[in-house]
């Protein structure tokens, strides 16, 4: 009787790695989308924006799996610790991912506002691509 929690925990574990893994092939195609992140900056704009709920997403999953794994009956804790280490690395790829690109969308806007003379414009723009970071003008 005490098998088929033990299986069933296991099994909702590999569930959560699996939905993980669906995740990061949604992101991996997100940031290969080139011609929305290059594009509009407002388009560009949304479009991180909803991979960013992906990535919450799959770090709620990846505390969920840890903790069901941790209370699965003879679970392999190095092997559970090993998985989670990996899927974190994986995911903060994704949050310098991100991070370029909003950097890159903020000295887009900032570029084309210096084109049509905002003041400032143009030292934002510089500060942001030699920063690596999102200019002021940055949508969140």
């Amino acid at each position: 009787a005490r098998q088929v929690p033990s299986r069933a925990m296991s099994t909702v574990a590999a569930d959560l790695d699996a939905q993980v893994r669906a995740i990061y092939v949604q992101l991996d195609d997100g940031f290969g989308d080139t011609a929305t992140l290059e594009g509009d900056p407002a388009a560009a704009s949304a479009h991180l924006k909803a991979m960013t709920s992906k990535m919450a997403e799959s770090k709620r999953l990846i505390k969920e799996y840890e903790r069901v794994s941790k209370e699965t009956e003879g679970a392999d804790l190095d092997a559970v610790a090993a998985r989670k280490k990996e899927m974190v690395q994986k995911l903060n790829t994704y949050v310098n991912k991100k991070k370029a690109a909003q950097a890159d969308i903020a000295a887009r806007v900032a570029s084309n506002a210096a084109a049509v003379g905002v003041p400032g414009a143009a030292t934002a723009a510089t500060v942001a691509g030699a920063a690596g970071t999102p200019a002021p003008l940055a949508a969140g």
